[in-house]
């Protein structure tokens, strides 16, 4: 598949997504990731909306596809590393992840928000091949 169409593939196929998780910012992340590590796909996708609006949702849980399809372009997972947990304001932060594969990275952020109970909700999130398509261009190229 060319390299072009499967970024493009995957950036129409990955919605903004919100659900719900205690702890802090960055435990909706490691959370999924954990879950990917030791089912796959369909489980990290299951992990981030359990608890939400979204949990049993079709749709939702489709988007296990698209992990699926970064696999097949670039291999086997093979962990992660959290970037960044940058404090936006006093209840919200943006988490930066990198998710490894086999033959290549792909880029990925949660933007997050503590309720009232103390609840962290991840507001939306994005993932993709390109680092320029999912992170700040300060961050990618520096100053």
């Amino acid at each position: 598949m060319n390299k072009r169409l499967f970024t493009l593939i995957l950036a129409l196929l990955i919605p903004t997504v919100t659900f719900a998780e205690g702890g802090n910012a960055t435990s909706i992340v490691t959370r999924g990731l954990e879950a990917y590590s030791k089912g796959g796909p369909s489980a990290a996708v299951k992990s981030w909306i359990k608890g939400s609006g979204l949990e049993g949702s079709k749709e939702a849980l489709s988007q296990a596809n698209v992990l699926r399809q970064v696999e097949d372009f670039y291999g086997s997972y093979e962990g992660y590393e959290i970037l960044t947990n940058h404090k936006i304001s006093n209840r919200t932060n943006m988490v930066l992840f990198v998710i490894n594969f086999t033959k290549g990275p792909m880029f990925g952020r949660f933007q997050s928000y503590r309720t009232e109970s103390e609840q962290w909700v991840a507001t939306e999130f994005k993932f993709h091949t390109e680092a320029t398509l999912v992170f700040p261009s300060k961050f990618v190229f520096g100053e």
